[in-house]
């Protein structure tokens, strides 16, 4: 199991390749990037979630079970 901590108190979004489980942060620098295609697989089925300030999120990716994403404000 892989699991990544990310708390951050500036604009980032999380983008998610639904095909391959592709997974990076959009910071606030490249929120002009547009991702249209996983640099991964190539395929187009990116989801983009926004995360709010003062909001962290836990991903854990395993084989059997997928993606798991939870997220928590921060106080």
């Amino acid at each position: 199991m892989f699991v990544i901590d990310f708390v951050m108190q500036e604009y980032r979004d999380l983008v998610i390749c639904n095909n391959c489980l592709w997974a990076a942060s959009l910071l606030k620098d490249s929120a002009s990037v547009n991702f249209q295609l996983c640099p991964t697989c190539g395929k187009g089925d990116l989801e983009i979630i926004p995360v709010a300030d003062y909001e962290s999120y836990k991903m854990s990716i395993d084989n059997k079970r997928g993606i798991e994403i939870e997220f928590v404000k921060d106080k």
